[in-house]
């Protein structure tokens, strides 16, 4: 993705460097693109990430719908947005290919560009790096587009890395909904009457999942609302919690509404769940 104002100068992109844009690894990481640094064509986010414990910033919805997903993938170990590519080696790259570098507007700079995302994947116990360049379907039919997404590609060709284009054809809408429903009023943000209190409200809901299977989702956070002697709602957004954090299960690839059987609401180890917040 590169720029879109008109007053990147070589005094920007040195502060830029200077402030540790594009290095680090997981919560040390600081993206060469932040969110205040330029204007989106879509929403930005500001996203906490359960794996790299620090806030991510996106420029659009699809950013922000891939890193739902990469951010619940058990195999995924690190993700880093708007990675920088050493300009030297994009300038060649697109002289080779007979192409314009991207450059500002205003002054003809040539831009850092940057790959939306460089995923650090573990796999049977070995790491590998995947970059993903994430695009609206529609784009793809732009000569433009296409000629700086194959200055990354061939870029990451020489690193000897993996290189994709994610779309908005590629997400589940049912997922991608399940996910966002997830992250919805995660209770870490919200004060507790004692330290702890929040835990232990989440692990009385854990133990008692198995022991109302034939109940439905909204028959169940009703009754442990009110033996819990919860706020209406309470019980919900433990439920989140706990699905968030991996200590239940569920099939995301079915709709989470209030109908779903807790049967299908599955336990694991207590120790096996991840940190939300």
């Amino acid at each position: 993705m590169a720029y879109r104002q008109s007053t990147v100068d070589e005094g920007k992109i040195a502060r830029l460097q200077k402030e540790g844009r594009g290095l680090g690894r997981g919560a040390e990481y600081k993206p060469w693109l932040m969110i205040y640094d330029l204007p989106s064509k879509g929403r930005s986010h500001r996203v906490f990430g359960t794996k790299t414990r620090r806030i991510h910033h996106f420029l659009s919805d699809i950013e922000c719908r891939l890193f739902l997903h990469l951010d619940w993938c058990d195999e995924v170990a690190d993700i880093r947005e708007q990675f920088p590519l050493d300009r030297l080696v994009t300038r060649q790259i697109a002289t080779s290919m007979g192409v314009r570098h991207p450059t500002d507007t205003a002054n003809k700079t040539p831009l850092v560009m940057t790959t939306d995302f460089l995923v650090d994947v573990l796999q049977e116990g070995k790491l590998r790096q995947e970059a993903c360049a994430v695009k609206p379907s529609a784009d793809l039919k732009k000569r433009r587009v296409l000629e700086k997404l194959e200055i990354e590609r061939r870029y990451w060709i020489e690193q000897g890395v993996s290189y994709r284009i994610v779309t908005d054809l590629d997400f589940s809408p049912i997922v991608t909904k399940n996910l966002q429903w997830l992250r919805t009023l995660a209770f870490t943000s919200q004060s507790e009457p004692w330290a702890g209190f929040h835990r232990d409200q989440a692990e009385a809901v854990r133990q008692a999942i198995p022991l109302h299977a034939p109940l439905t989702l909204r028959q169940f956070c009703a009754r442990m609302d009110h033996d819990l002697e919860l706020s209406s709602g309470s019980t919900l957004t433990l439920v989140r919690h706990l699905l968030l954090s991996k200590v239940v299960a569920v099939d995301l690839t079915r709709p989470l509404d209030d109908h779903r059987s807790m049967a299908e609401f599955l336990l694991s180890s207590p120790v096996a769940g991840r940190e939300v917040g």
